[in-house]
C-alpha cells in the first residue's frame, strides 16, 4: 500500500489517535499507520521520546491499551544494513530468554520485548517505500532509571554502587548471550571494531592519499566492508589544512604513539585468531546511558540500544565500559593534565563483573588489563585519523569547535597513557578479586 495516496484505507479502531509535540519528517498520520501495523489495539497516544540517543532520532512514546511502547525507525543514514540490525537484536533476545528460562543469569533481568507486527514478524520492513526503513515497537521497560554519566549521581558512594552494577550488568549479559554462535550473526556496521581496518585508514590518510587507486593497497578486500568504510582512507581536508595538522606540534607524540604501539593495538584480535579467547557475540556500545537500573532497588536489570551487536570478544565491551566510566576529565577536555583514571570506578567495576560472571575463562581474565587499554588506544586513533583527514566520521556540528577531534584524540590517548601506568594495579586488582580474595 503507498502511504503517500489518498486512497489509503482509513484505520480500524474505536477512538481517535492524538500525537503531541513535534513530528520531523513524518506526519500525524504516517506515525498513526506505522503504529497501527504492530499487535496493538484500543485507543493510543503518541508523543516524540525525550530521552532519544543520538542515532534513532525517530524514537516515540506510545501508549496503548494501558501500557507503554517504544516506537523506533532504525537510521538508515547510520545502519546501511537494518535488517541486518534487527536480525542480530532478535539473536541476542532470543539468547537472553531461553537462558533465563534455564535459570541462568538472574531473575531480575529484564530482556527488551519486541512487539510483533500483525503479519507475525519482529519488525516492519519499509525500506522499499520512499526509504522509510525498519521500525520497530518495544515494551518499555518498567521501574527503570538510567544515567548517563555517573557525576549525575551526588553522593559518591551511591556512583561506587551503580558502578558495581554497571560491571554486574555487563557480566550478565556476557553469560547469557554467550551461547550464541558468532558465525550465525553478521555485524550491523561493517568494519566497526576493527582495529586493523582503523589503522589501515590511518596510514592511507598518514600517506595523504587522496584517490582509491593511491589508496588501493590498503582497501578492504570484501566489497561490503569496501563499501562501508572506502571514503574515510581518503583525505578530504585541502593539502595545506592536512599538512597543517599532520605537521602540528601538539599532536606529532601522539602520532608517533599510535604508530609505535600499533602491535599492542591488534591484542584482542590476535587473541581470538589464535583461538587463546573466545569468539562470542558483543553488545559494541557499553556505554553507561545503555543500562537500565531498578528505580526502587538500584539493582540493574537490562542492556538495552542492541543495535551494534557483533561477534568478536566481551573483552571489547569489557574495555570500553570501562574506558568510558574512568576518564574524570570526559571526552572533550582540553587540560589533558586533567586526564586521570578514576581508580575507584575501575575498582567497582571489576569487582561487579568478576563477581557474577560465570562463563569467562582465566585467559580472558588474564587480559582485562590489557582490553581497557587496547579499546582506549583504539578510540584515540580513530578520533586522530579522523582529524587528519579532515573529519569524515566523527562529524563536527555547527557549534563545535574545528579542532573538536584533535581533543577527543589527544584525551583517549593520554587516558591510555594513564590506563598503562596503572596497568599493575589493575592487574593485581583482578587476580585478587578472580581468586575472591580482594584487598
Amino acid at each position: 500500500m503507498d502511504r503517500n495516496t489518498k486512497e489509503r484505507k482509513p484505520f480500524q479502531q474505536d477512538r481517535p489517535v492524538h500525537l503531541t509535540g513535534a513530528c520531523k519528517d513524518y506526519t500525524t498520520e504516517d506515525i498513526e499507520w506505522i503504529v497501527r501495523q504492530f499487535d496493538v489495539s484500543g485507543s493510543i497516544i503518541i508523543a516524540p521520546f525525550p530521552g532519544r540517543g543520538n542515532i534513532n532520532l525517530h524514537t516515540y512514546q506510545v501508549l496503548a491499551g494501558g501500557n507503554e511502547f517504544l516506537l523506533q525507525k532504525v537510521n538508515s543514514d547510520v545502519f546501511a544494513m537494518p535488517q541486518r540490525v534487527m536480525s542480530s537484536m532478535v539473536a541476542s533476545l532470543d539468547a537472553q530468554k531461553n537462558s533465563l528460562a534455564e535459570g541462568k543469569g538472574d531473575s531480575t533481568w529484564e530482556p527488551i520485548e519486541l512487539i510483533l507486527t500483525k503479519s507475525g514478524k519482529h519488525f516492519l520492513d519499509l525500506t522499499d517505500e520512499h526509504g522509510w526503513s525498519v521500525w520497530r515497537m518495544m515494551v518499555r521497560i518498567p521501574k527503570s532509571v538510567g544515567f548517563k554519566s555517573l557525576s549525575e549521581i551526588q553522593d559518591r558512594s551511591i556512583q561506587m554502587k551503580f558502578a558495581e552494577q554497571v560491571g554486574r550488568g555487563l557480566a550478565i549479559y556476557a553469560d547469557i548471550t554467550a551461547s550464541i554462535d558468532p558465525h550465525s550473526v553478521q555485524g550491523s556496521l561493517p568494519g566497526y571494531r576493527d582495529t586493523g581496518l582503523y589503522y589501515r585508514q590511518f596510514h592511507s590518510v598518514m600517506a595523504e592519499n587522496r584517490s582509491f587507486d593511491t589508496a588501493q593497497a590498503l582497501l578492504p578486500q570484501d566489497p561490503i566492508v569496501r563499501s562501508s568504510t572506502e571514503k574515510h582512507f581518503l583525505v578530504k581536508a585541502s593539502h595545506e589544512e592536512f599538512e597543517a595538522r599532520r605537521s602540528d606540534p601538539e599532536l606529532r607524540p601522539f602520532i608517533e604513539l599510535v604508530c609505535e604501539q600499533e602491535p599492542f593495538a591488534m591484542s584482542l584480535w590476535s587473541a581470538v585468531a589464535q583461538g587463546r579467547i573466545r569468539h562470542t557475540l558483543i553488545h559494541g556500545d557499553t556505554k553507561l546511558e545503555n543500562f537500565l537500573f531498578c528505580s526502587v532497588t538500584g539493582k540493574v536489570k537490562s542492556l538495552v540500544d542492541l543495535d551494534t551487536i557483533m561477534p568478536f570478544t566481551w573483552l571489547a565491551d569489557w574495555g570500553d565500559l570501562q574506558r568510558s566510566l574512568v576518564n574524570v576529565a570526559g571526552e572533550k577536555e582540553r587540560d589533558i593534565s586533567r586526564v586521570q583514571v578514576d581508580t575507584d570506578v575501575y575498582q567497582a567495576v571489576t569487582r561487579g563483573f568478576l563477581k557474577t560472571a560465570k562463563e569467562v575463562t582465566d585467559n580472558e581474565v588474564a587480559m582485562m588489563s590489557e582490553a581497557v587499554e587496547a579499546i582506549t588506544l583504539e578510540l584515540g586513533l580513530r578520533f586522530l585519523t579522523d582529524y587528519l583527514r579532515g573529519d569524515t566520521y566523527f562529524q563536527l556540528g555547527p557549534d563545535d569547535p574545528a579542532d573538536l577531534n584533535k581533543v577527543r584524540a589527544m584525551v583517549q590517548l593520554t587516558l591510555y597513557r594513564q590506563l598503562v601506568e596503572f596497568g599493575p594495579h589493575a592487574q593485581e586488582l583482578i587476580a585478587s578479586l578472580r581468586s575472591g580474595q580482594e584487598a
